[in-house]
């Protein structure tokens, strides 16, 4: 049996807590094809590591993650504000994220604007928590 990776298992705790929020989940932004998706969240994780604190029940690992949300422009190529909120209250509405290898809160919404392919951005950033030896839980 082959082991899942830290990174992994983090990604998956933070993909499954989306579950609910009934759009596409990506890991990192999709090419624009001809079967453009309508809306879809992205989630990232930097790969510059902040506020390292060792605890008493195991080395604890402080970062920052962001999920990115993603609304099509309207057929007349106007904001979907609607939506496009409504996505983004779910989303947000899932803080704090408790899943079994990483904590997310403190989320922190900056609206992004139009992204230059007809979709609307939203970036939530949170403050992410993860066990070095999550892997072996």
């Amino acid at each position: 049996m082959t082991q899942k990776t830290l990174l992994y298992l983090i990604l998956e705790d933070l993909t499954n807590a989306l579950g609910g929020v009934g759009v596409d989940v990506c890991l990192g932004r999709p090419k624009i094809t001809s079967e453009e998706k309508t809306e879809f969240v992205v989630v990232d994780i930097p790969t510059e590591i902040h506020d390292r604190i060792a605890g008493g029940a195991g080395v604890m690992m402080g970062t920052y993650g962001r999920f990115t949300v993603y609304c099509k422009a309207k057929s007349d190529r106007t904001m979907n504000i609607n939506r496009q909120s409504e996505l983004v209250d779910k989303v947000f509405s899932l803080f704090p994220i408790n899943g079994k290898h990483v904590t997310a809160k403190e989320p922190t919404i900056l609206l992004q604007g139009e992204d230059g392919y007809g979709y609307q951005a939203t970036d939530i950033t949170f403050r992410l928590r993860t066990k070095f030896n999550a892997n072996k839980v």
